[in-house]
């Protein structure tokens, strides 16, 4: 799992990095909760996204922590394209498509299974300036595994980093 934290932070870094338009650059970043509806937990995370400068486009991602059981630990990635439908001051809306990995630990005393799936995000979300970020809620739906396929809701907010 901690090389798909370190591959996601890298990604994310090296395409930044790689815009020769710094000026034209809006990079957000900001965390939140959310919620599945089939595995009836709350998740932490925190999240990146990078608005390109002539595009209606904003990629980035996230990443999760819950903690469903004593002896299961759950991290989640996302990667996602955000398509701005609407981009104003006040206020944004955007579709959701993107990439999910989900790995679950499980750990009963000196005994440790874990396990990988991965699915699609396809989902809605929306913004609205707070004067000193923005708040934002997203609903997707997570295809993939039967276990893992399911509806997740989120709240949170993001600050721009820069404009």
């Amino acid at each position: 799992m901690r090389k798909l934290k370190y591959a996601l932070i890298l990604s994310i870094g090296a395409f930044i990095f790689a815009t020769d338009s710094a000026e034209a650059q809006r990079i957000s970043a900001g965390g939140g909760v959310g919620y599945g509806s089939k595995s009836e937990n709350l998740n932490f995370s925190v999240n990146a996204y990078y608005r390109l400068p002539t595009l209606p486009l904003r990629i980035g991602g996230d990443v999760g922590y819950a903690k469903p059981d004593d002896n299961v630990n759950e991290f989640d990635g996302n990667l996602n394209v955000h398509f701005m439908a609407v981009d104003t001051d006040l206020i944004s809306l955007y579709t959701i498509t993107g990439l999910n990995v989900v790995h679950t630990r499980f750990s009963i005393g000196d005994v440790t299974e874990s396990d990988t799936d991965t699915g699609i995000n396809l989902g809605a979300g929306g913004e609205l300036d707070l004067g000193f970020g923005r708040g934002f809620g997203e609903a997707k739906y997570v295809i993939g595994s039967d276990r893992d396929e399911q509806w997740v809701f989120g709240l949170g907010v993001r600050v721009n980093i820069t404009n």
